[in-house]
């Protein structure tokens, strides 16, 4: 009998694993070894997309995509951050929290001062994930162009085969 993995929580589970694993290895021993492994890797998987939605939210908007070009150049305080923007400090101090949030900058107390700085982890996993993508593009793009060409080359053929 196959246990229905979706009704049992993670301590069932185990306790399942580690009773079948005082008796022989059955398949049944195996098949959850497997659905903890999965679920495990499923776990960190969408603990990763989490931070990457969080990367890609937080730049949807161009106010602080604009904070993080101006941390790019060094740490500032909020007031600092505030004066290119026709907005008041608390709508500054939302974006900074949204960017916060998603890791793209950081904190520091120095003094009665709380300066920005730019965080580059998240910046280079989101990077990291467009070039996936980019290479798959650029792959595409690749074949039709030597489609493209093949199919110049055939049409020369045939204008000069035709005269």
């Amino acid at each position: 009998m196959m246990l229905g993995l979706d009704n049992y929580t993670y301590g069932q589970v185990w306790k399942s694993v580690s009773v079948a694993a005082l008796g022989d290895l059955t398949g049944e021993a195996l098949c959850i070894t497997h659905w903890l492994y999965n679920a495990e890797v499923m776990n960190a998987m969408m603990l990763a997309d989490k931070a990457l939605n969080a990367t890609f939210a937080a730049l949807a908007d161009p106010t602080r995509r604009a904070i993080l070009a101006r941390l790019a150049s060094g740490q500032a305080s909020v007031t600092e951050l505030a004066k290119p923007f026709a907005m008041s400090q608390p709508a500054i101090s939302k974006h900074l929290k949204v960017l916060e949030r998603a890791g793209l900058i950081s904190r520091r107390r120095d003094a009665q001062r709380r300066p920005r700085r730019l965080e580059a982890k998240r910046l280079e996993e989101a990077t990291e994930w467009l070039e996936r993508y980019r290479e798959f593009w650029e792959g595409n793009y690749q074949r039709l162009d030597a489609l493209l060409e093949e199919l110049k080359t055939k049409q020369k053929k045939r204008g000069s085969t035709r005269r």
